[in-house]
Formats: C-alpha cells, sequence, structure tokens
C-alpha cells in the first residue's frame, strides 16, 4: 500500500504540474500550440509507452469487442471537447481556481460512476469514509473557488478602470468559470473510459503481463477519441485563424520544447496513475481517483502561488491556504476508507 501511495504522489506531481504547462506557449498561438500538444501528447506518447511495456498491444486492442472500444474512444472524444475548454480557462482565470473547480467535479464524477461500472462497493464503514471524503473535499474545492471570486474582485476594484472594461473583465470570468465546470465533467470522463475499456487490459493481463503495464493500453483506446476532438477543433483554428506561420516565428524552438515538455508531462500523469490505480486493488479507480486529483489541486495550487497568481491579493491567498488544508483532512479520510 506503501508503494501504492508513493506512486500515486508522483502522479499527482505530473498532474499538478500540467496547469502551468499550458498557460505559456509563446510565441506559438493557442491552436498552433494545441495541435502539437494533441498530436504528441494525446496520439503518439501513449501508443510509445505502450509499445514500450507491452510491445503486442495492438493485438489486444483489436481482440477488444467493437462496442468497448466506441465507449472508451466516446468517452475520449467528450474528455478531448472539455480539454480545450480547461486550457482556454487558465489563460482567463488562472491555473489554481480552473485546477479547483475542474478537479472538484472531477472528482466527484469520476470516482462514483466506474465503481457503478465495475459493479464493485467497499463495505458500508469504507463507503461512509469515502462519501465523507469526498464532502470535505467539495468544501475545500468551495473554498478555493470563493478565494479565486475574492482576488477577481479586488483586481477589479484596484485597476479602478472605465466601466466596460469592468464589464469585459467580470465576463471573462464569468466564462472561463463555465468553462472550468465544463472541464472537470470531461476529466471525469477519461477515468470512466478508462474503467469502460479495461477490456484489453485484461486479455494482456491473462498472458501474464504486469497489471501496472496492462493499464496503458485503456489509454490507447480513450485518447484515440480525444486525439480526434483535440486535433480536429485545434487544426480548425491554426486554419481559419492562419498561425500556421507560428511554427516558423522566431524563438519557435522555445515553444516546441515547451509542447514536448507539457506532452510528456500530461501523459506522465496518467499512465503512472493508471499504474497506481492498480496497486491500490480493486477500488484502485475509485479511491485513487479522489487522492489523484486532491494532491494535484494542491500541488497546482503551489504553482499558482509560485507563479504570482495570489501575489497582491494576502486575504484570498490565506481563503486558497485554508481551501487547500481542508482537501488535506478529505485526503486522509479518503485514505483511511481504502485500509478498511
Amino acid at each position: 500500500m506503501f508503494l501504492a501511495f508513493s506512486v500515486l504522489f508522483i502522479a499527482c506531481l505530473f498532474q499538478g504540474t500540467m496547469g502551468i504547462c499550458l498557460k505559456k506557449f509563446q510565441p506559438f498561438s493557442w491552436e498552433s500550440f494545441w495541435t502539437l500538444f494533441s498530436v504528441v501528447g494525446v496520439l503518439i506518447i501513449p501508443h510509445v509507452w505502450s509499445y514500450i511495456e507491452v510491445p503486442h498491444y495492438l493485438k489486444y486492442i483489436l481482440k477488444t469487442p467493437p462496442e468497448t472500444l466506441f465507449a472508451g474512444a466516446l468517452s475520449g472524444f467528450f474528455w478531448g471537447i472539455t480539454a480545450i475548454l480547461y486550457g482556454k480557462a487558465i489563460v482567463m482565470i488562472g491555473v489554481s481556481m480552473v485546477t479547483g473547480i475542474s478537479m472538484g467535479l472531477s472528482n466527484l464524477l469520476g470516482s462514483l460512476i466506474p465503481m457503478v461500472i465495475l459493479n464493485r462497493y467497499p463495505s458500508s464503514k469504507a463507503l461512509a469514509l469515502l462519501l465523507g471524503g469526498q464532502v470535505i473535499l467539495l468544501v475545500g474545492v468551495i473554498i478555493l473557488s470563493k478565494a479565486g471570486v475574492m482576488r477577481d474582485r479586488s483586481l477589479n476594484d484596484s485597476q479602478n478602470e472605465k466601466q466596460e472594461r469592468g464589464k469585459k473583465k467580470s465576463s471573462t470570468f464569468v466564462v472561463g468559470l463555465i468553462l472550468a465546470l465544463a472541464s472537470g465533467a470531461g476529466a471525469a470522463a477519461v477515468n470512466i473510459g478508462a474503467a469502460a475499456a479495461n477490456y484489453p487490459a485484461n486479455l494482456v493481463i491473462a498472458d501474464g503481463v504486469k497489471s501496472s503495464s496492462a493499464s496503458l493500453l485503456a489509454w490507447v483506446v480513450v485518447f484515440a477519441g480525444g486525439f480526434l476532438a483535440n486535433a480536429g477543433y485545434a487544426l480548425y483554428q491554426v486554419i481559419k485563424n492562419k498561425t500556421y506561420f507560428d511554427y516558423i516565428k522566431p524563438g519557435s524552438s522555445k515553444a516546441y520544447c515547451r509542447v514536448l515538455f507539457a506532452s510528456f508531462v500530461w501523459f506522465s500523469a496518467l499512465a503512472v496513475y493508471g499504474k497506481a490505480a492498480t496497486l491500490l486493488g480493486d477500488f484502485g479507480p475509485v479511491i485513487g481517483w479522489v487522492v489523484f486529483n486532491g494532491l494535484s489541486l494542491i500541488v497546482a495550487n503551489i504553482w499558482g502561488f509560485w507563479d504570482g497568481e495570489w501575489k497582491g491579493f494576502p486575504k484570498a491567498r490565506n481563503v486558497s491556504i485554508f481551501g487547500n488544508s481542508v482537501i488535506l483532512v478529505a485526503l486522509f479520510f479518503v485514505g483511511l476508507s481504502n485500509g478498511l
């Protein structure tokens, strides 16, 4: 169990770092960055990683019933749409707040629905602790959202600019909030899709491959749909805005490095999470997803502090710190539930 949570902690470090990787992509435009990220991170890396650990992985995927592949890919397609919204929301209202809202909703949906799909339910005492941890975690997310609202209001008050600009700022905040909520539902779809598409993983395990490696195959299925949504939309924006010349702009070499780094960090989070979920046992996709979201949220907020998102807003910052403390308490209860 110590090994499982250690691996899960590494996954959380990757996931929590993802937001800051998506925030700065200049001199690329958002769409030129996202097109490359979709190709490298969502399509290529999952296949390469699967090939390294399970050389004949495609054989098992081809043996999977079409309806299972479709269900997993459809979940990934929905995630792909909301992943785009996640990236846009970060630009609008910042890493800390978007990650808090998105992961809160993702945590609730992404842990309970797989329980139904897998038809595995913990004991009544463990379930009570798990649900109690969920409630506390949602309270922590609400507190973090409140901190974001306080920061936004303070920013508007301190600027003291024209009324028109103030309306625009408020409108941007509301849109960013809505996009963050939508991205949370999509993030949950990733875990739901992986739970639904575990058929090829079971085939691999039956042939003697370690379950931690077999978990990679579910991601290949899910992100086939995710790639279509992400790459399709981003490429459309590149053509529409004629930003294909971004790829040869001066200083673009740094942006290429950011694409590679963001792609590796993003998929590493999910690949390592998949390994941790298998190590956690039957309720790995349930317990693991709660801890994965909660700890990742704290890591993301640390990056937000480091990037100056709360600089000059001491009251909002203190509320944010309190929210993170509440999340730690929630994770304690979730950890206890996994031990029962």
